[in-house]
């Protein structure tokens, strides 16, 4: 039941973090290979880059493991009690120490607590299915709502989201915003998170 947050997942979601229109500013002027003056009116991200350095991201999927492991541990712990009767019940009958009835008894009791340990398992799953989900949810507006933010000031035409080389073949370095997004969404969340524990 190991169920940590899908990076692939998260990239393969609606964050193709896209900024289409020129929101003002001034778009940043580069040279080209022959000296020439061009405007620099795309840029992009590594969005796998960007995801992984984000503190948001980070500090939600180690409390979503931490829940992982506590449910792991929980659902181990009362299986291997279950199997340990049913051992136990087992040996019991082969001794003549239980009646046939009784045994069949306790047996039924014992399906009965296995029959809801796996209704447990798949509560479990689904609602750590969710909580990736609202994580994945919340980096992504949150990646979003600040690439807008960014753009009203660098009046980036497009703002593309990339995994590298699978799909970016080349791109001029200068066109990268990928650390100085993420510089600033650090120090965003950070502040956020030490002005919401000062009151």
């Amino acid at each position: 039941m190991k169920r940590c947050i899908s990076k692939a997942l998260f990239f393969s979601t609606a964050l193709a973090a896209c900024v289409s229109c020129n929101q003002g500013g001034t778009p940043v002027n580069v040279s080209s290979s022959n000296g020439a003056s061009v405007s620099n009116e795309i840029a992009f991200v590594y969005i796998d880059s960007l995801v992984n350095g984000y503190d948001l991201y980070n500090d939600e999927a180690t409390k979503l493991m931490a829940k992982t492991n506590q449910y792991e541990q929980e659902l181990q712990s009362k299986g291997k009690s279950i199997e340990r009767r049913f051992m136990e019940l087992q040996s019991n009958f082969e001794k003549k120490l239980v009646t046939p009835t009784r045994a069949q008894e306790i047996q039924q009791n014992l399906q009965v607590e296995q029959q809801k340990l796996l209704e447990l398992r798949e509560k479990q799953a689904m609602e750590l299915s969710d909580d990736q989900a609202q994580i994945m949810n919340r980096v992504g507006d949150s990646i979003k709502t600040y690439i807008k933010e960014f753009n009203k000031v660098k009046g980036y035409k497009m703002i593309m989201s990339t995994q590298g080389s699978s799909t970016l073949l080349y791109a001029d370095p200068n066109m990268d915003v990928t650390q100085e997004i993420l510089k600033a969404l650090n120090e965003r969340y950070r502040k956020g998170a030490a002005d919401s524990t000062a009151k």
